[in-house]
């Protein structure tokens, strides 16, 4: 009831502040520059056009490669942007508003067959990855994308649960679990660096959490690739979140606040020198949770009480000639949860009614960007950052007189300081190259004690990975790109090391149609915490191996028109050297891993396979109206040590999203949008409990079936959301107000990570996640 009320409160408060009209449309700039994409020099007129303008809008830019466009009538607009000799460019379509000029950084790439005229090739879309080297199983978001779909609460981690392949199945986190995979083998990588699991609660030894902690007001365009990587990437089997930050603006200061039911959010922006054109970018984040707590609503769970807050910036520093430029940027979050008793020992039935759980996790990284040309048509770039996490987890009961007493003791404290460096070079139009390495510092302290469990983790030390890689871009006609590379990785704590070689290759059969094919291998250093499991007294797991993986994946796309994209792909994925449990008998596979690290002795004789398909149609935003569609079909299984098939615990068999929305524009340049998105995953798989075995009240964990492991399934995840949005525009300033509806049909979905004892029953049942969950949020910038 609490939440209904709640919802109602929202809609009136929406209701009234959309209400106010202005006298006129206000108009707004488009700045930016146009560079080569391999040398990154400036492209001397090329022409910048506003799709769909009446009269035509546009530009062309000067000898510095920058343009500017002014008058542009407030809304949404999609840029065009063409050059002779070289492949267009086509934004996503994006909000210009009152307050704020949209700056743009166009990277174009050169024709492979340089006609003297503007080329003619593959049309193009709008979310095209950032990298061309990623051929399929990638595509690029905006931040207004972020912000444009359903209680996505401006988190790319929760976006991304509607994208193709990925398979949602929790409504208070963002575990990311993608064609099969667990979320340990996600890379996570900001501004050309890898860093450790950058969420708010993070999991541990895992990629999700609850929120990134990083806001949406600090991102620029970022890629999200979900098989067969390029060989740049390493260290990763399952999918690859390339982060970056956008500049601050260079000419005006500029500045947002965000206030929600989630919290308050803060970011400012301007020059630091006008005349050299450094800026600087801050954003601070303060969660209002508690506040919520102490109001009766939880998100999380009927007894669980959080909150977080987080900093970030990003400074740039160019040089007089615009050529060399450095950046300083960095990122930090505080999160912290607790999970209390039942209040009152008179209410106590079972175990978990007396459990409670303190949950901290820290993250910061700060880095710095250094980029000069290295001689005709190459680049170097090159990064320092140094980064840390901290996560606590305590697990207690109490005994009648409110005592603690303590079950499970975990802290994970990990720094690292990594050197990264990439040179890029442009032979000619049809062949360039890129090669680069990656070394890690990592210095750890690990603590796990558990009663009742022989297995605990106690080290202090440290070791180092590199990574190196290699790859080739060769197009030897304009309908024809291959790239071909390699990537080395090398851990030194067990002297192992992973040569990978990747393949890529696309072939456009017209300018509608394309086929594309990717092969690689790929590796995965397991979490730190996996070697230092203690067995009668010994590191068990201080040799064990990488997890490795085969990608293999067929593609077809079908651009029928300006605004619609269909795309299928097909894949299949063997892992091989899987760390197992050594025990026969026991099903343990790292495959299956959720939270935490191992308490068994691995060797590394499992294998795995995840095989299927993923479809997807969308609609860009055009006309007011923007549709994304993804369904997959597959299966994913493993083998323990005695090579016994099980399912995996990831193996749902379908999935399937939808978002889609419509926009209205209204007088004066305001605009009301609504928005929808439906999420389906075929239910969790479990362990069944063994049939006959004692049910205890006071026991944590029922006894389960190890011989029929993950034969059981819940019942299908499936959840709606609902936005509804309005955006005002003044002369000097710009605001919107949105209501965010989480699961708006209040359908219950089971939280298939563990079950709880119910005495009135005396049995084992799940519990239920989130039901409708209502967020008010309020932007404005200025």
């Amino acid at each position: 009831m609490k939440r209904q009320k709640l919802t109602l409160y929202c809609l009136l408060s929406f209701i009234t502040l959309s209400g106010f009209i202005q006298a006129q449309i206000p108009t707004q700039f488009i700045r930016g520059v146009v560079i080569d994409k391999d040398t990154r020099d400036p492209l001397i007129g090329a022409n910048v056009t506003i799709l769909n303008s009446n009269p035509e809008m546009g530009g062309i830019t000067d000898l510095d490669g920058k343009f500017e466009i002014a008058g542009i009538p407030v809304g949404r607009v999609q840029i065009e942007c063409t050059y002779i000799g070289y492949g267009s460019f086509l934004s996503d379509p994006f909000i210009l508003n009152s307050a704020k000029a949209h700056e743009l950084n166009i990277e174009l790439i050169e024709s492979a067959v340089t006609t003297g005229e503007v080329v003619v090739s593959a049309k193009k879309f709008g979310n095209e990855p950032l990298n061309e080297l990623s051929i399929l199983s990638a595509r690029s978001f905006s931040v207004e994308e972020t912000q444009r779909y359903a209680a996505s609460a401006n988190d790319p981690g929760r976006m991304v649960m509607g994208f193709p392949g990925v398979q949602p199945s929790r409504d208070s986190r963002s575990d990311i679990i993608i064609r099969g995979n667990s979320g340990i083998g996600m890379l996570w990588r900001l501004e050309g660096i890898d860093i450790p699991n950058p969420n708010h609660f993070a999991r541990r030894g895992n990629s999700g959490g609850g929120i990134t902690i990083f806001s949406v007001s600090m991102l620029s365009n970022s890629d999200f690739s979900t098989a067969a990587f390029p060989a740049e990437y390493g260290n990763a089997t399952s999918g690859v979140f390339d982060i970056k930050f956008r500049k601050g603006n260079a000419s005006e200061s500029q500045h947002t606040f965000r206030a929600g039911l989630l919290g308050l959010d803060y970011s400012t922006e301007g020059p630091i020198n006008k005349q050299t054109g450094s800026s600087y970018l801050l954003n601070y984040r303060y969660s209002t949770l508690g506040i919520l707590n102490q109001l009766g609503l939880h998100l999380v769970g009927p007894r669980v009480d959080n909150t977080f807050q987080d900093l970030s910036f990003n400074l740039s520093f160019p040089s007089k000639d615009k050529k060399r430029y450095l950046t300083v940027w960095g990122m930090g979050g505080l999160s912290r949860e607790r999970e209390n008793a039942i209040e009152g020992i008179e209410n106590w039935q079972s175990y978990s009614d007396y459990y409670t759980r303190d949950f901290n996790s820290n993250m910061g990284a700060v880095g710095a960007t250094y980029f000069i040309p290295a001689g005709n048509d190459a680049y170097l770039k090159t990064n320092l950052a140094i980064m840390g996490q901290d996560i606590l987890f305590q697990n207690d009961t109490l005994d009648t007189e409110l005592r603690d007493y303590l079950l499970n003791d975990e802290r994970y404290k990990e720094t690292r300081i990594v050197l990264s460096s990439v040179w890029n070079k442009k032979i000619n139009s049809k062949v360039s190259i890129k090669t680069g390495g990656i070394f890690t510092r990592i210095n750890y302290d690990l603590f796990r004690m558990t009663v009742q469990e022989n297995t605990p983790i106690d080290a202090e030390g440290n070791t180092y990975s590199a990574q190196a890689y290699v790859q080739l871009r060769y197009r030897p006609t304009e309908k024809l790109t291959i790239n071909a590379g390699g990537h080395l990785t090398y851990f030194d704590l067990n002297n192992v090391t992973a040569v990978e070689p990747r393949l890529g290759i696309k072939y456009q059969i017209s300018e509608s149609h394309s086929l594309m094919a990717a092969w690689g291998m790929h590796s995965k250093i397991l979490p730190i915490g996996n070697h230092f499991t203690m067995i009668n007294g010994i590191e068990a797991n201080r040799d064990a191996n990488f997890l490795r993986s085969l990608h293999s994946v067929l593609g077809y796309e079908f651009l029928p028109g300006f605004d619609w994209k269909l795309r299928l792909e097909a894949y299949h994925q063997s892992l091989y050297d899987v760390p197992v449990s050594a025990t026969p008998g026991e099903f343990l596979s790292i495959l299956n891993t959720i939270d935490g690290f191992a308490k068994h002795e691995l060797i590394n004789t499992g294998t795995g396979q995840n095989i299927g398909l993923d479809l997807t149609i969308e609609k860009s935003f055009n006309k007011g109206i923007f549709l994304l569609i993804s369904a997959s079909i597959f299966d994913s299984e493993f083998t323990d040590a005695s090579d016994r098939i099980f399912p995996t615990v990831f193996d749902s068999g379908f999935s399937a999203t939808g978002m889609g929305g419509k926009e209205w524009n209204l007088k004066n340049g305001n605009q009301l949008s609504l928005s929808l998105k439906a999420l389906y995953n075929g239910g969790q798989r479990l362990t069944p409990i063994l049939e006959g075995a004692p049910v205890s009240r006071y026991s944590p964990d029922p006894i389960l079936d190890d011989s029929r492991a993950f034969s059981e399934q819940v019942q299908d995840y499936f959840r709606t959301d609902l936005r509804l949005a309005f955006r005002k525009n003044n002369a000097k300033t710009a605001w919107w107000i949105a209501l965010d509806v989480q699961n708006v049909t209040n359908r219950r979905n089971i939280d298939a990570l563990n079950r709880v004892y119910d005495p009135d029953l005396n049995t084992w049942i799940y519990r239920e996640q989130s039901g409708l969950t209502p967020i008010l949020s309020f932007q404005i910038d200025f």
